[in-house]
């Protein structure tokens, strides 16, 4: 079993997965959304971790509404649900983006670790919450 969290961006998508008993957070890839490759790599490494969660960022503003992307982001998620019966949850993913590249500064980071890392902090924030 595996809980997948993901970091929809409007050119890519960072993926991580955690063991839902160890709880730690690891990034797996970061996948562009051109030609559907996103969706199509979800949804195989849904089947091939036997995916039993997925939790999906939703970039909310600091007053807790809707941003522009949102309805971008759930679009997507949308298309994933109509193909995979795998529970999907929500989370604020606010900064996560912002957050990741900060932790990352030191090394050569780039935009594809940014994302993953972001996907990470966003299954990490499900965690925090869910404990």
């Amino acid at each position: 079993m595996t809980i997948i969290g993901v970091d929809v961006g409007t050119v890519r998508v960072g993926v991580a997965t955690a063991d839902p008993t160890v709880r730690i957070p690891f990034p797996v890839a970061i996948w562009p959304r051109a030609q559907y490759e996103a969706e199509k790599n979800i949804l195989k490494l849904i089947e091939e971790r036997n995916g039993t969660l997925l939790v999906v960022g939703l970039p909310l503003d600091e007053e807790g509404n809707r941003t522009d992307i949102c309805e971008n982001i759930e679009a997507f998620v949308r298309r994933l649900a109509k193909r995979t019966p795998i529970k999907i949850v929500y989370i604020d993913e606010a900064f996560s983006s912002v957050e990741a590249s900060e932790k990352l500064s030191q090394a050569a980071s780039t935009a594809h670790r940014v994302d993953a890392a972001a996907a990470c902090l966003i299954l990490q924030r499900y965690f925090d919450l869910n404990p």
